[in-house]
C-alpha cells in the first residue's frame, strides 16, 4: 500500500475510522487455503462472521489510531475528549508505503486466486453493532490475482 495521494494520514479525522487489508488465497475449487506466515486482521477489526463484516484474524492487516481511555481501560475508543492514550497509530503517513507477506499452503494441483481488497470503515464493529449502527464498509481498491 502506497499513501500517494494525500497530504494526510490515512485513515484521517476520528480516531473510529479505520482501513482493513484483506487477503484471501483460494484454490481452483474456490476453497480457501490454509495461512502459513504473515499477519492477521486485529480483534478490533470484528470477531465472528466475516460475512456480517467481522474480520478478526483472517489473514490481512488494519490500520488505525488505537486510543485507550485512561480512567476505563476501554480500548479502542473514539472517546478522544476523555482523558486517552494511544497504544498503538499504524495509519500511513503522507507517501508512506506499506509492505506485507502472506504465505498459504500451496494446492496439491490447480490454480489459485488471490484477491487482495482494501476496506475502510467509519467505526469500530464492536462500537457498531453496540449502537445497532448498519454502516456498510467502503471498498477502496481490489486486486484479484490468478496463477496457473
Amino acid at each position: 500500500l502506497v499513501n500517494n495521494g494525500t497530504g494526510h494520514d490515512v485513515p484521517t479525522d476520528s480516531p473510529l475510522r479505520q482501513m482493513i487489508l484483506l487477503v484471501r488465497a483460494n484454490d481452483a475449487d474456490d476453497v480457501p487455503l490454509v495461512q502459513l506466515d504473515g499477519p492477521r486482521v486485529p480483534f478490533w477489526g470484528g470477531v465472528g462472521d466475516p460475512a456480517q463484516g467481522d474480520y478478526a484474524g483472517l489473514p490481512g492487516k488494519g490500520f488505525a489510531k488505537i486510543l485507550m481511555e485512561r480512567w476505563t481501560g476501554v480500548s479502542p475508543t473514539g472517546a478522544y475528549w476523555n482523558p486517552t492514550t494511544i497504544v498503538s497509530d499504524n495509519r500511513l503517513a503522507p507517501f508512506q508505503s506499506d509492505q506485507s507477506e502472506f504465505r498459504f499452503a500451496a494446492p496439491g494441483a490447480g490454480k489459485v486466486s488471490i484477491r487482495v481488497s482494501l476496506n475502510f470503515r467509519r467505526a469500530f464493529k464492536e462500537l457498531m453493532n453496540q449502537k445497532g449502527w448498519s454502516i456498510p464498509d467502503i471498498l477502496m481498491d481490489v486486486q484479484v490475482i490468478r496463477l496457473p
